[in-house]
């Protein structure tokens, strides 16, 4: 079992991956922007962050960096978008090791990319 922050903008989204990594067995918390990741981050360990990339207040690539700067032991981060047009984040896209998601995202997929960052690294 994992501990796994869901950050997204949009309500149902947040709470739908909640219930679908809960089912799994995973203790998951969701909240609604990335001003809210970051009190989160700040006062709770996690061992990964499900994060959108553009949200209205504080960005997925906020929250990301925000992420490296946790010591001594860091979240696994993936990052969502819905949008095809990424340019806005594109340096940052191309230094960053972080998984993109594309939405919507499928249950399997999401499973898949869940699984694969919470393995050992």
């Amino acid at each position: 079992m994992a501990r796994i922050l869901v950050v997204d903008d949009q309500v149902e989204l947040a709470e739908l991956i909640q219930a679908v990594l809960e089912r799994d067995g995973h203790a998951v918390e969701a909240v609604h922007g990335g001003q809210a990741a970051l009190e989160h981050l700040g006062h709770q360990a996690y061992d990964l962050v499900v994060c959108d990339l553009q949200m209205p207040d504080v960005d997925g690539a906020a929250v990301y960096r925000a992420v490296e700067q946790l010591a001594p032991r860091r979240p696994a981060v993936l990052l969502m978008t819905g949008y095809a047009d990424t340019s806005a984040y594109g340096d940052f896209l191309q230094t960053t090791p972080a998984v993109v998601l594309n939405k919507p995202i499928g249950v399997d997929a999401l499973r898949e990319q869940v699984r694969r960052a919470l393995m050992p690294r």
